[in-house]
């Protein structure tokens, strides 16, 4: 129904139309090194590869590298990029740009179309494959004559692990890989770029283009006059055996159209050619094993990203699957559905491989009413037909939607289109009876809309004017015009969004008239935490479901009425010769033998039955800390030893919804935890310990909006300077170390989500808190502090709460045995010949932050390491830079902090230096090493002329799918979902000719399979035996202080992931708090910079992980 512009609520008037604006943005890192057809996601090396599809174009820009103009990372100069922080933030652009400097000439640039073949003539350079060096930007110079280019990595060493009797237990796996067969003969393919336009807009999406392209294509057959023998990889390259009349062209179908360009030819076949890329040729594979599935004319798979998802029409039949139905269906009206992927791997041992996964995501439910939904929502649960029939119906009928519900129809509904339709209107008939349909007849007609808004009243209060000027409200109009009664007249409208051409048009519908579309779509925007909890129960396979259901898979076996995803009897795999074996492979492994971990008063826990966990607090007895860790750390051997024994105080902050009203809890929880932390060893200052009760030196009230913030600095300062020391010291060599527990009414992440106008209390406090006040701070909410009991044994969130504080104030709880039977380790921590652990990782903003112009969108690189000779503290160092940017700003600096904090601690220079890095591709590995093993290199020459420490570079990526089972899963553990071991090691078959690799799974796997973690070691001069470098990081998997399991990656790593977080959100908290104090900072200023990035790093006085 349509409706003159005179709705009561003015927010209609305006012109809402706008443009859209498109995001060319650089993508993420390709997990197959090119497959997945182009990949949205991939990371080209050259801009002028095929399958780049809006990937991280390394070598894109005009002559320069990284998307510059003739300059290097960016920027217009030369190569090296000015390193000051201010200079790069100066040349960041906040309003766009994926890597400051302008964008780079990838394929979504608007620019002439070029070629993204690479050049085979390897001795001439051409425009393309030059850049300008530092001394002369405007000379061009090879790209293969940069520096980095010269970069050589690691080889792998002589043997294998697997062949060493002595080393662990050995074993055989299954992996989710299988070969793939290439032509026998060769066959020349004539590649095409394509680019797709909509409305005058590129089209990047899979899902868009591919439609787009298809159609286009059978309405322009004499471009195209053999449309099977077309591959396309539904973004933008095409494949022909036949080449096209002409070279270059334009093709269009009513407001759509293509751009074709020749971009030359490949001989497919098994011999490579030396100057073939790789990545062209993954693509080329995947595009033709997936060519059917993908396809628009298949209706049973629809296409996102590079899953394949399966669109059932029944339900699988027993002996398909095993004890659970492929697709979910989930609260709000979404279904979980299937999705299939491949990805093709070139440079592996085995040979050529297919990589299978399978992973759910959540597409809308056809025809859902949303009269359901609002009842879920009230309902806080999903209903079945017979409840809503029997009590939701006559509740509707009396409801009055509140403002929470508003807020999350609105939230939920953004971003989806909705079916209009009277098929389950109640009409009028002439002799006045009412034909009353069920309202959960699917809609058969109607029409689809974009949801707007939400009207602020009822269809019955909700009133407009026709044309005529008379005033209706909705509920009237429907039933004198249309002759239909409204159901639910209580209850508001739908607003469509207005076109650009009618901005002014006000269109509403009655709820009850509404469902989702027809056809599922992929949920885009809001899901509910519960949903998306739902989502993980209900399809997190087992380890034995998710083998079965990837045998079917990889046997090319249909389920339901789902045909197989990939079919060698397909038209196009016949066609070009391919094939992919219908068995996954078999893998050698090793079972790697566990550290020895060693508690104090020498209770020690050897992981013999390869469970990966462990009990502590829990323990009967509980373990307690190391002996020398409850001392002050004192770099002077010969000082005293001051025992710490923590004061706790109460931070209660309360949430701005409930009006500040006081939190209710039991207070118990409190005096349970502190007693839990002096049983672990951690002396704290009691008030009555007979009773139980420890001491609290003070409470504070807090609730945005009803008190100042700086009431908090103000709580805060005085704890610091109050202490009553003679009524808490027990002695005179003891320190009182004042420690906060902040108490939160709900998730400060909840609340902000909730209402955009509050600010995130909990970053502001961890940063007056750890950073500007130097106080220890520890966040629980308060309904978990008030389940923590009295004996740790029943509760396990004790046992968590305990391993962060004691981590917090550098209390050591554990260690690994240095002397015993683990040699690896025993050589890896030898105080004679000492080595410093560094985690290294950089905390990109998401999606969402990106679009912010605040420092929400400014990427943090996080260096963490080692202080001690047994690898059990460390500490980190921040530093904020460009947005997406990945090289780290003044690397150096942050190294020679960590080698000072190392040798301040320890008294020794370390003799190794060994680097664990998280977050590279492989088109980065070259650069990306060169520039941080040359500042480690400087670093050590400027600490001492002639110091050269070795130097191990690994790279830790799980940015993959491979996965591994056990060929008998009587072998694996039940509480584990019989994943593989913990500790398990891959080194042959999916590992790569080109790199020293394995792959480690060490996760305890209690939920769906274990991934296992990639390891490159990508430079090496330590140069141990075969074994050592996949034992020591197994071991480093043990000395994670929050868990007392193994975790999925080296402690190093996990240590840089939170210092990053928590690093980002003390400058959202430094931010926030210069804003009340009415500063206004840029992060263009350089000063302003300076202040930000001194924000984010941990206080001096503070001595202890902070950021756990």
């Amino acid at each position: 129904m349509s409706y003159n512009n005179r709705y009561n609520d003015n927010r209609y008037n305006d012109n809402r139309g706008g443009g859209y604006n498109s995001d060319r943005r650089n993508g993420g890192d390709s997990r197959y090194g090119g497959s997945q057809y182009g990949s949205n996601s991939s990371s080209s090396s050259y801009s002028g590869t095929v399958g780049s599809d809006h990937g991280r174009d390394n070598y894109g820009g005009r002559g320069g590298y990284q998307g510059g103009r003739g300059g290097y990372q960016g920027g217009r100069g030369g190569y090296h990029r000015n390193d000051d922080l201010s200079h790069q933030m100066g040349q960041m652009n906040m309003g766009g740009g994926y890597r400051g400097g302008r964008e780079g000439n990838n394929m979504y640039s608007n620019r002439p179309n070029q070629s993204r073949i690479p050049r085979t003539i390897h001795d001439a350079a051409q425009p393309g494959d030059l850049a300008g060096s530092a001394q002369h930007p405007n000379m061009p110079i090879p790209k293969k004559q940069l520096a980095h280019t010269k970069q050589k990595f690691a080889d792998r060493p002589d043997g294998w692990v697997f062949d060493k009797k002595a080393v662990g237990t050995k074993t055989e796996l299954i992996t989710n890989h299988a070969l793939v067969h290439l032509p026998k003969e060769t066959i020349k393919m004539y590649v095409y770029n394509i680019e797709i336009f909509s409305n005058r807009k590129l089209v990047t999406k899979r899902e868009e283009a591919s439609p787009l392209f298809h159609e286009i294509v059978s309405k322009n057959k004499r471009d195209f006059p053999r449309p099977r023998n077309l591959i396309f990889n539904d973004v933008n390259m095409l494949w022909t055996a036949d080449q096209l009349a002409q070279s270059e062209g334009k093709v269009t179908n009513r407001r759509d159209y293509m751009i074709y360009k020749y971009a030359g030819c490949i001989d497919f076949g098994e011999t490579i050619g030396e100057f073939q890329d790789p990545q062209t040729l993954a693509t080329l594979i995947d595009a033709i094993a997936t060519a059917t599935a993908r396809s628009p004319a298949c209706t049973k798979y629809t296409v996102f990203k590079r899953n394949m998802y399966m669109m059932q029409g029944r339900a699988e039949r027993p002996d398909e699957v095993l004890d659970f139905p492929l697709t979910v269906p989930l609260g709000h009206g979404l279904d979980a559905r299937l999705g299939i992927s491949i990805g093709i791997r070139l440079n592996l041992r085995a040979g050529i491989t297919a990589c299978y996964d399978v992973a759910h995501t959540m597409f809308s439910r056809p025809g859902y009413p949303l009269i359901r939904l609002l009842c879920e929502l009230i309902n806080n649960d999903t209903i079945t037909n017979e409840e809503f029939e029997d009590v939701w119906d006559d509740r509707l009928r009396r409801a009055v939607v509140t403002e929470r519900n508003r807020a999350e129809l609105d939230k939920i509904l953004k971003k989806m289109k909705l079916r209009y339709s009277q098929d389950t209107a109640i009409r009028i008939e002439h002799d006045g009876r009412e034909s009353v349909p069920s309202i959960f007849t699917s809609p058969k007609n109607g029409r689809d809309f974009k949801y707007h808004d939400l009207t602020s009243s009822s269809a019955a209060q909700t009133t407009f004017h026709d044309d005529n000027g008379r005033k209706w409200s909705i509920a009237e109009y429907f039933l004198e015009m249309n002759h239909i009664r409204l159901r639910y007249p209580n209850l508001p409208c739908l607003v469509k969004k207005p076109t650009k051409q009618n901005g002014n048009r006000f269109v509403a519908y009655p709820m009850e008239f509404i469902s989702y579309i027809a056809d599922p779509k992929r949920k885009e925007g809001f899901v509910s935490e519960q949903v998306k909890s739902s989502l993980i129960q209900y399809t997190s396979y087992e380890a034995p479901q998710r083998h079965a259901l990837l045998q079917k898979v990889v046997g090319q076996v249909g389920i339901a009425d789902v045909p197989p995803a990939v079919n060698n009897n397909d038209l196009n795999m016949r066609m070009h010769g391919l094939s992919i074996e219908k068995e996954m492979l078999t893998v050698k492994a090793t079972v790697l033998p566990p550290p020895t971990v060693v508690y104090g008063e020498g209770s020690k826990f050897k992981d013999v039955n390869h469970e990966g966990e462990w009990e502590a607090v829990t323990h009967e007895p509980m373990r307690r800390v190391l002996e020398d860790s409850v001392y002050v750390r004192n770099t002077d051997k010969n000082g005293p030893k001051m025992t710490k024994r923590l004061l706790g105080s109460i931070l209660h902050v309360k949430s701005p919804v409930n009006n500040g009203a006081d939190m209710q809890y039991d207070a118990a929880g409190y005096h349970h935890l502190m007693k839990a932390l002096e049983d672990c060893g951690q002396p704290v200052c009691w008030e009555n310990k007979e009773a139980g009760q420890a001491a609290i030196q003070g409470i504070h009230n807090f609730c945005q909006g009803f008190e100042q913030e700086a009431s908090i600095l103000e709580f805060f300062a005085k704890l610091k300077n109050n202490i009553d020391e003679k009524k808490y010291k027990k002695c005179n060599e003891e320190v009182i170390i004042p420690f906060v527990l902040v108490v939160f009414e709900v998730r400060c992440s909840t609340l902000t989500n909730f209402q955009n106008c509050f600010n995130n209390d909990y970053n502001f406090i961890k940063y007056l808190g750890d950073n500007e006040q130097g106080i220890f701070t520890q966040g629980i909410l308060v309904e978990n502090l008030s389940i923590i009991q009295e004996n740790p044994l029943a509760c396990k969130l004790t046992r968590l709460m305990v391993e962060k504080i004691l981590g917090k104030v550098g209390t050591t709880h554990r260690k690994l045995e240095r002397e015993g039977d683990h040699k690896s380790w025993t050589k890896f921590t030898d105080p004679k010949s000492p080595t410093l652990v560094l985690g290294v990782d950089v905390s990109h903003p998401s999606p969402r932050e990106r679009e912010e112009d605040s420092v929400r969108k400014l990427s943090i690189a996080t260096i963490v390491g080692n202080i001690d000779f047994d690898c059990t503290e460390y500490r980190a160092s921040s530093r904020i830079q460009d947005s997406g940017e990945e090289k780290i700003v003044r690397f150096k600096e942050e190294i020679a902090t960590r080698l000072h904090d190392f040798i301040k601690n320890t008294g020794s220079r370390p003799a190794h230096i060994v680097v664990y890095r998280d977050g590279l591709c492989e088109n980065d590995f070259q650069r990306i090493l060169y520039e941080e093993r040359l500042n480690i290199e400087q670093c050590c020459v400027e600490l001492a002329p002639g110091y050269e420490p070795t130097i191990t570079y690994i790279v830790v990526t799980k940015r993959h799918h491979t996965r591994f089972f056990l060929k008998d899963f009587e072998k694996g553990h039940e509480k584990q979902g019989f994943n593989v071991l913990p500790g398990t090691l891959v080194e042959d078959t999916v590992t790569t000719k080109d790199y020293y690799d394995f792959f480690l799974t060490t996760q305890v796997g209690q939920k769906g399979v274990a991934k296992p973690t990639h390891y490159y070691v990508l430079h090496d001069t330590w140069k141990p035996m075969v074994s050592f470098w996949p034992t020591v990081t197994h071991a480093l998997t043990y000395m994670f202080c929050r868990a007392t399991s193994t975790v999925s990656l080296p402690a190093p790593v996990l240590y840089a992931h939170l210092a990053a977080k928590r690093a980002k959100e003390c400058l959202d908290g430094a931010w926030t708090i210069a804003t009340f104090r009415g500063v206004r900072l840029s992060v263009d200023n350089v000063h302003d910079v300076n202040k930000l990035t001194e924000a984010i790093n941990v206080n001096n006085g503070l001595d202890g992980m902070t950021f756990v």
